[in-house]
C-alpha cells in the first residue's frame, strides 16, 4: 500500500489589508497594506508611483470590464501574499491585499479532511471576516471596501450564521484557530 504525502499544518488565518492606486499611478496605503507589499516590493510606500509589477494589474483593471478583478499570488520569504485589483472609479483602483505564511508540508497516514479558515463563506465574506477580525469597525471596513456600512453589517450577520458565532470577539478567535 502506498503512504500519500499530504501538507497538513495549521496555518494562522491570512491577514488582510486594503490600498488604492489614483489616476496618477500613485499608492494610497496605511502602514498595515506599506508593510505588506514591502516584503515583496521594496519600493513600495504610501504616496509613491504603484510598484512596476503591479502596474499591469491595475492599468488593466482600470482597461478592462468594470467589476472585473484580477489577482496576483506571491511566494517568497517564508509567505504568501495574494493581490487581488479592482477598479472602483476613473483612475482609481482598489487592491486588496492578503498575507499568510507558507505551510510546510508533513508527512502524514490517509487524506483527511481539514477545515479551511473561512469554510462557506464567499469571497467577499471573507474580505469582511478578516478586516473585523483585525479590529476595524463597520464603517471602517466599509470605506476599505468601497461598500456601504449597512452592506458590512449584513455581510457579518451571514459570516455569524456561517461559522456559528455570536459576536466580533468569537469570529476573531475562530479565525485564529483555523
Amino acid at each position: 500500500m502506498l503512504a500519500m504525502m499530504r501538507a497538513n499544518v495549521r496555518v494562522p488565518a491570512p491577514r488582510g489589508a486594503a490600498a488604492h492606486s489614483d489616476a496618477g499611478g500613485l499608492l494610497r496605503a496605511d502602514r498595515q497594506a506599506e508593510e505588506m507589499l514591502k516584503v515583496f516590493f521594496a519600493d513600495a510606500a504610501d504616496g509613491a508611483l504603484v510598484p512596476a509589477e503591479l502596474r499591469g494589474l491595475t492599468d488593466g483593471a482600470q482597461n478592462g470590464p468594470p467589476g472585473v478583478r484580477r489577482t496576483l499570488v506571491m511566494e517568497g520569504h517564508g509567505e504568501r501574499l495574494r493581490i487581488e485589483v479592482t477598479a472602483v472609479g476613473k483612475g482609481k483602483t482598489q487592491l486588496h491585499l492578503w498575507r499568510e505564511p507558507l505551510p510546510e508540508p508533513l508527512q502524514v497516514g490517509p487524506e483527511t479532511p481539514t477545515a479551511t479558515p473561512a469554510d462557506g463563506l464567499t469571497q467577499r465574506e471573507r474580505e469582511v471576516a478578516l478586516l473585523v477580525a483585525d479590529g476595524l469597525r463597520s464603517r471602517e471596513v466599509a470605506e476599505r471596501l468601497g461598500i456601504a456600512s449597512q452592506t458590512v453589517k449584513s455581510h457579518l450577520k451571514t459570516i455569524f450564521d456561517k461559522l456559528g458565532v455570536r459576536n466580533r470577539v468569537e469570529l476573531a478567535r475562530r479565525l485564529v484557530q483555523h
